[in-house]
């Protein structure tokens, strides 16, 4: 069962759940960021987070911790921190940012987060003890263009990153000061923060977003001429690349070990199942299924002239524009059992994927 929740006509930019999927955080395309409540039924404002200057870019919520990163065209980042009803910000210390810092997210083991930047910086962000202070180390060799998208391994010590130089890249994200000792790693050796282990070169598209499999031995991503790639740790030189016809995808995530689902322009989110042995990329299904066209069909039926003379148009899909983000809502062994959807009209869907054609 598809649930559809709307938080008014402005763009769901990003959005994060709390740990018991009570609560949610928006950014709604403002300065602030906005915690809903669901009561009887509907979603509520209980909380407004004000500090920014320019438009939030993203939003992490830590489960364990309880704690919230964001990320704004403000050139900061600041960690929430909820105590006595109320929710008290940190500044991080983003000294060599100077422009929009576009993606930012917690470590697995929350101990830690990734930024990224306009200005081409790679951060991983930690908390300074002694000096009670959020500080960031800065990777030196870092993308040549804007820092579109991040993702954690499920070690915490590897960050992967796409830019719009048409680049991947797997860095160390190991911070002495942090982490205890280097974890054994299928993608080399982990040493040094900010150490490139990895780089992949993508066909002419910026990189929309990226993700990690379960257990960290895949990455795939997607870019911006609508081309899905993924890689194995086991053999990172051949890198799977599947062209596809559709509008170009803006979020992937792996729902299994080799089952992912990607979304963006084309309104609905497909699954595609990765086989590393055959080295193919294979569409499954769409997970809307109401009857009627979506993507470019359903933008050509926009200036057809006899729909344009319809004044109530039917809905040809669940999401009416782009979808901007997906994110894990509810888990089961080996696989996501739910997810959940942002896009530009103000709706998050949560999809069911029981019944779904998922490899486990």
């Amino acid at each position: 069962m598809t649930e559809v929740h709307s938080f008014g006509n402005l763009p769901v930019i990003a959005h994060s759940w709390n740990k018991d999927r009570t609560q949610i955080a928006v950014s709604l395309g403002k300065n602030d960021v906005r915690i809903y409540q669901k009561k009887d039924g509907k979603w509520r404002l209980i909380h407004t987070l004000s500090e920014h200057l320019s438009r939030v870019l993203a939003i992490d919520w830590a489960p364990q911790s309880n704690r919230i990163v964001s990320a704004s065209a403000d050139y900061n980042a600041y960690v929430w921190s909820f105590e006595n009803n109320t929710w008290k910000q940190q500044m991080v210390e983003l000294q060599r940012t100077s422009r929009a810092v576009c993606c930012a997210k917690w470590s697995p083991d929350e101990n830690k987060f990734a930024i990224g930047s306009s200005d081409k910086n790679v951060g991983i962000c930690y908390y300074e003890t002694e000096q009670r202070f959020w500080a960031a180390e800065m990777i030196k060799k870092k993308p040549k263009l804007t820092v579109t998208c991040i993702a954690w391994h499920p070690n915490n010590q590897l960050l992967a990153a796409g830019s719009c130089d048409y680049r991947v890249r797997i860095y160390s994200a190991f911070v002495k000061t942090v982490d205890r000792e280097p974890q054994v790693s299928s993608w080399g050796k982990i040493t040094n923060t900010g150490e490139l282990l990895h780089e992949f070169q993508s066909e002419s598209g910026w990189i929309h977003d990226l993700a990690f499999s379960l257990s960290g031995d895949i990455l795939a991503w997607v870019s911006h001429n609508s081309i899905i790639f993924a890689v194995s740790a086991r053999n990172p030189a051949e890198i799977t690349m599947e062209i596809t016809n559709y509008l170009p995808f803006r979020c992937i995530l792996f729902v299994s070990e080799s089952t992912m689902i990607v979304a963006g322009h084309e309104f609905s989110p497909l699954i595609y199942n990765y086989d590393e042995r055959k080295g193919t990329l294979n569409f499954v299904e769409k997970l809307d299924q109401q009857d009627g066209v979506v993507g470019k069909q359903a933008i050509n039926r926009l200036f057809d002239q006899a729909s344009m003379q319809t004044q109530t148009p039917e809905p040809v899909s669940t999401h009416q524009s782009m979808i901007t983000q997906l994110l894990p809502y509810q888990t089961e062994p080996n696989c996501l059992s739910k997810i959940s959807s942002a896009d530009l009209f103000g709706q998050v869907v949560i999809w069911n994927l029981n019944g779904r054609k998922i490899r486990k």
